[in-house]
């Protein structure tokens, strides 16, 4: 996992904890094969950061449909991360029980991958966007698909390092 001298040479010395949990997040994660990777590609982009999505996607690590997949699930998540708190906000009952009448097409094909893996990057999207009913509900999802609490574990401990380098690096360029 070269790509990711890339990302920690952007990272300053005062924040060099992040620097060294970008190597025990994702290069040491319990997450099967390019899954850390895919994971860490989809909270870059639900954190904005054009850095490190281009050093993901430009690594070599993932297939074009890994790549795709986990941009489809974040790009989603980014709308659904704001629908459903937005309804729930509200308390108003015929909103909620109003269909949302969003396109979510991805969803059928599960971004042309395995639904566990999409499932993986739409939750670590939804880490980023906060939203505590997606995080729940693929967090759930990913539990009866029968990932661990240490995989599920991972992929929130791979978003919070993301979110913070790319907190780090929009603060110090």
């Amino acid at each position: 996992m070269e790509f990711l001298n890339s990302i920690k040479e952007l990272i300053p010395d005062y924040a060099k904890d992040i620097r060294l949990n970008l190597d025990g997040t994702i290069a040491r994660s319990s997450l099967e094969g390019k899954d850390a990777v895919g994971v860490a590609l989809a909270a870059a982009f639900a954190a904005k950061s054009r850095k490190i999505i281009d050093i993901i996607i430009e690594s070599g690590e993932l297939s074009e449909d890994e790549k795709n997949a986990a941009l489809t699930a974040s790009a989603l998540m980014g709308m659904n991360n704001v629908w459903y708190p937005y309804v729930e906000m509200t308390e108003d009952p015929d909103l909620k029980g109003q269909p949302a009448q969003l396109r979510m097409n991805a969803y059928a094909s599960n971004g042309g991958i395995d639904k566990r893996r999409f499932e993986m990057y739409a939750l670590s999207a939804s880490i980023i966007g906060k939203c505590q009913y997606c995080i729940k509900s693929h967090f759930d999802l990913l539990k009866t698909e029968g990932m661990s609490s240490q995989q599920l574990r991972d992929v929130g401990r791979i978003a919070a390092v993301v979110n913070a380098a790319t907190q780090v690096i929009a603060a110090s360029n």
